[in-house]
C-alpha cells in the first residue's frame, strides 16, 4: 500500500499529471459553457441541465485526453477546429430555433441547400439580430487562441498515447452503450429520462443537453432494436371514456303509393285494429366497427420467430376497434379536398375580417379542442393530416413511411376506389424531397414548373393563384380527391420582407396589434382568399354539395414569438398546450353544423374523414380516432398529454384535472403508458412495414397506392 501511494504521490507532482488536470478542466469549462449559453438562449434549461453537464464532463475528458497525446502544434490547432466546429454546431442550433421554434434534426441537413436559398433574407435578418449571442458562443475559440499566443495552452510533455488510449476506449465505449439503447428504443423508461420519443428534439436537449441529443439523433438512423420495451398486451386505464348515446339516424318518410293491404299514411294501429306498430328501421351502422377481421392468433403462430412481429399482434389484439356510429357514411361518394394551411392558428378566423373561413367553421364541424402537432415541422404536421400518423421526426421519418404500405392513408383508400388522387403546393417542388415522397405516397404531385402553368418572380405563388391555376384540372371528374399545401401564411412576418403581407396591408391596417402580428394577418388573408375562390368554383359547377373539405394547421406560426402569439389570442398561452391550440375545419355546403368539445388533434382528422365518407379503415392500427366515434379522446404532443379528465404538463410533471373531474389512483401513468404505446407502435409500424405483412387479413383487399400517372389537359 505504502509503494502504490508513493507512486501515486510522484505521479500527482509530476509536470505530465498537472498539464492533464489543466487541460481536462480549460476543456470542462469549455464544454459547461458551450451548455449553459446555449441553453439559456434557447431556454431549455430544466431539471435535466445537471445530467447534460455530466455528458458535458465525461466529452471533454475524451477530448483532453486526444489534445494530450499530440504535438503542441497540431494539439491547438485540432483544438481550434474541434471548437470552431462546435460553435458553428451550437450558433446554427440557436439561430434555427429563433426562426422555427425548434431544432434541427440530422436528416434536415439534406434540405439545407434548399433552405437557405428559400429563406435566406429570413435567415440574414436573423444572423443579424443575435449577433451578441453568437459572438459569445464564439467566445471559447478566441479564448483558447489567446491562451496559445500568450504561451499558457495548457499542454506540456506529450502523454503516451497508451496512456490515453484506455481511458478514451473505455469512456467512449460506454457513452455507445449508454446511448445506443435509447437511440433504438426510443419509447424505454431510460429514452423517456432523457426526453425521447417526441415529435421533436426540443425534450432531449433539456435533459441532456445537444450534443448528446445529435449523437442519439444520428444513432437513431442506424441502430434498431428487435422488440419496443413498452409494447405489450394494453389493459384499459382506470377511466373509460363513454360518450354521448348517439341519437338513431333519422328515418326518412317513404312518400311511395302504398302496397294494397299496407297501412296508408298517418294510420295508426288503433285505427286498424290490435296490430302493434312496426318497428322503426335499425340504423345500418348499429352493431358495426371500424376494423377487420384479422385472426391475430393465427399471425402470432406464422409469424412466431419474428419477435418484433408477434409483439404487434399481441399489442393489436388487445385493443377494440371503435364502434361505427350515426356519422359512419353520411358523406359516402363525396369529392375530398383536404388543405395543409400553413401557419394557421384559430385566431385568424373573424366574421369581418375572414368571412369564408368563418362560415366553414361554423357551418360545419367545430372543434372547440383542437391542438396541432409541432416537433416534425411542416412535413410532419402535412402527413400526419393525410396518412393518420403521428410522424416522430421530419423529412427521414416521413420520406421512410411514404415508402412503406400505408392502406388506411387517404389517398390509398382513394386509389383502391380507382380515384387518383392529386396534391398541389406553392412552393418549391423538391423542398423536403415531396416530388418523391408525395408520388410514392400514391398522389399525382404539381407545383409551379410542374403541372402549374406559372412563371414569375419569388420562390412561391400565393394560395389563391395556386388554387385558380390548378382546379381546372379536377373539377369536371366525376370524383376527386385533392390535397393542398399552403405557403402565403409563411413567416417572415414583416411588411418589408414579406409580399403577400405587402399585398394586403391595407386590410389589415386598422387591427389594434403590432406590426408583426398585423403583418402575419396579413399573409393569412390570402387563404381567405383562396377559399372563397375555391367555394365559388365549386358552387358554379354545382358539386359543393358533394364535396367535403377538411383543413387544418401543419403547425403553429412559429414566426411569431410566444408573446406575438399571446397577443394575437388576447390572453397569455402556455408552452404546454396553449400555443399549439388550432382550430379543424371539416365542411359540406349544406350540412348540420357540429360542435366537438372532446380534445382532438390532427391524427384524428384522417379516422374521422374516412368513417364519414365510409371509407374502410381499421381504427385499432392508428394513434388517432374517429371524433364521433366511442373511443377515449387521447391528445399527445412533445409537451404532454390531455384526456377528457384533464391534462398532464410534461415540463412540470403536473397532471391537471378538468373541473368537476375526479382522477383515479394510476390514471396518470395508465394514460402516460398508452401514450408510449401508441406512439412506439406507430414506430414499428414504419419499421416493419407492418400492413404488408398482414395484407391477406385487410378484407375487402387494398392494394397499394398505384401512383398512376395524371394525362395533362
Amino acid at each position: 500500500m505504502r509503494e502504490l501511494l508513493s507512486k501515486l504521490k510522484k505521479l500527482v507532482i509530476t509536470q505530465r499529471f498537472y498539464y492533464t488536470v489543466c487541460c481536462i478542466a480549460l476543456f470542462t469549462g469549455i464544454a459547461f459553457y458551450y451548455e449553459l449559453a446555449f441553453q439559456l438562449f434557447v431556454q431549455t434549461i430544466g431539471i435535466g441541465f445537471l445530467r447534460a453537464m455530466l455528458f458535458c464532463f465525461a466529452g471533454a475528458i475524451v477530448f483532453s485526453l486526444i489534445i494530450l497525446s499530440l504535438p503542441k502544434l497540431a494539439a491547438f490547432l485540432v483544438s481550434e477546429i474541434i471548437l470552431l466546429f462546435l460553435s458553428v454546431v451550437y450558433i446554427s442550433q440557436i439561430l434555427y430555433f429563433r426562426i422555427f421554434q425548434e431544432f434541427y434534426s440530422i436528416d434536415k441537413l439534406s434540405t439545407g441547400g434548399d433552405a437557405i436559398a428559400q429563406f435566406g433574407d429570413i435567415l440574414l435578418a436573423t444572423i443579424w439580430r443575435n449577433i451578441p449571442a453568437i459572438l459569445l458562443v464564439l467566445v471559447p475559440v478566441a479564448a483558447v487562441a489567446i491562451l496559445y499566443k500568450l504561451r499558457r495552452f495548457p499542454f506540456g510533455e506529450r502523454l503516451p498515447v497508451k496512456y490515453a488510449l484506455l481511458p478514451v476506449i473505455v469512456l467512449v465505449a460506454a457513452r455507445i452503450i449508454l446511448l445506443a439503447p435509447v437511440a433504438g428504443d426510443p419509447y424505454s423508461a431510460r429514452a423517456v429520462r432523457y426526453g425521447q420519443g417526441g415529435e421533436s428534439l426540443y425534450s432531449s436537449m433539456r435533459e441532456v443537453g445537444l450534443v448528446a441529443t445529435m449523437e442519439i439523433n444520428l444513432m437513431s438512423g442506424f441502430i434498431d432494436t428487435e422488440t419496443s420495451s413498452v409494447l405489450e398486451p394494453l389493459d384499459p386505464p382506470p377511466v373509460i371514456y363513454t360518450p354521448p348515446t348517439p341519437t338513431a339516424a333519422p328515418i326518412i318518410p317513404d312518400l311511395t303509393e302504398p302496397e294494397s293491404g299496407a297501412t296508408p299514411p298517418g294510420a295508426t294501429s288503433s285505427s286498424l285494429g290490435n296490430q302493434p306498430p312496426a318497428p322503426e328501421p335499425v340504423p345500418g351502422w348499429v352493431g358495426k366497427v371500424n376494423g377487420f377481421d384479422i385472426n391475430f392468433a393465427s399471425l402470432i403462430e406464422r409469424d412466431a420467430g419474428d419477435k418484433g412481429l408477434v409483439q404487434l399482434h399481441e399489442y393489436f389484439a388487445s385493443i377494440q376497434p371503435s364502434k361505427q356510429n350515426e356519422k359512419t357514411g353520411i358523406f359516402k361518394g363525396y369529392n375530398l379536398i383536404t388543405i395543409s394551411a400553413e401557419a394557421f392558428t384559430p385566431y385568424v378566423i373573424d366574421p369581418e375580417l375572414t368571412p369564408t373561413l368563418y362560415m366553414m367553421q361554423n357551418d360545419g364541424v367545430y372543434f372547440s379542442n383542437f391542438y396541432s402537432l409541432y416537433g416534425g415541422g411542416t412535413i410532419g404536421g402535412e402527413i400526419s393530416l393525410i396518412t393518420g400518423l403521428s410522424p416522430r421526426g421530419g423529412q427521414q421519418w416521413c420520406s421512410n413511411a411514404a415508402k412503406k404500405y400505408l392502406p388506411f392513408s387517404l389517398a390509398s383508400q382513394f386509389d383502391a376506389l380507382g380515384i387518383q388522387p392529386y396534391a398541389y403546393h406553392n412552393g418549391t417542388y423538391t423542398y423536403y424531397d415531396r416530388n418523391v415522397m408525395f408520388h410514392d405516397l400514391g398522389y399525382d404531385f404539381r407545383t409551379r414548373g410542374h403541372g402549374l402553368d406559372f412563371k414569375g418572380p419569388g420562390w412561391h405563388i400565393s394560395d389563391r393563384l395556386m388554387i385558380e391555376l390548378s382546379i381546372d384540372q379536377y373539377i369536371d371528374m366525376d370524383r376527386f380527391y385533392v390535397h393542398y399545401m399552403t405557403l402565403s401564411g409563411h413567416s417572415p412576418y414583416s411588411f418589408e420582407e414579406n409580399s403577400i403581407a405587402v399585398w394586403n396591408r391595407e386590410a389589415v391596417k386598422h387591427l389594434p396589434y403590432s406590426s408583426q402580428v398585423r403583418a402575419y394577418l396579413a399573409c393569412q388573408l390570402d387563404l381567405e382568399y383562396a377559399m372563397e375562390y375555391l367555394l365559388e368554383q365549386l358552387e358554379e359547377k354545382g358539386i359543393a354539395e358533394r364535396t367535403l373539405i377538411a383543413m387544418t394547421a401543419d403547425h403553429y406560426p412559429y414566426g411569431l414569438t410566444p408573446r406575438d402569439m399571446s397577443e394575437l389570442a388576447g390572453h397569455p398561452l402556455d408552452s404546454a398546450f396553449g400555443l399549439h391550440k388550432n382550430a379543424c375545419i371539416i365542411y359540406v355546403k349544406g350540412m348540420e353544423p357540429e360542435i366537438v368539445e372532446a380534445p382532438a388533434f390532427v391524427p384524428d382528422i384522417a379516422p374521422t374523414v374516412s368513417n364519414l365518407l365510409g371509407l374502410r379503415f381499421d381504427s385499432r392500427f392508428l394513434p388517432g380516432r374517429d371524433v364521433f366515434s366511442d373511443a377515449m379522446p387521447l391528445v399527445f404532443l412533445d409537451s404532454g398529454f390531455m384526456t377528457d379528465a384533464g391534462y398532464y404538463d410534461r415540463n412540470r410533471g403536473k397532471f391537471t384535472p378538468f373541473e368537476g373531474v375526479e382522477i383515479p389512483d394510476g390514471y396518470v401513468s395508465a394514460i402516460s403508458t398508452i401514450v408510449d404505446m401508441r406512439r412506439s407502435a406507430v414506430e414499428r409500424i414504419i419499421k416493419l412495414d407492418y400492413f404488408a405483412k398482414i395484407s391477406d387479413y385487410l378484407i375487402p383487399p387494398v392494394e397499394p397506392p398505384s401512383g398512376g400517372k395524371f394525362v395533362p389537359d
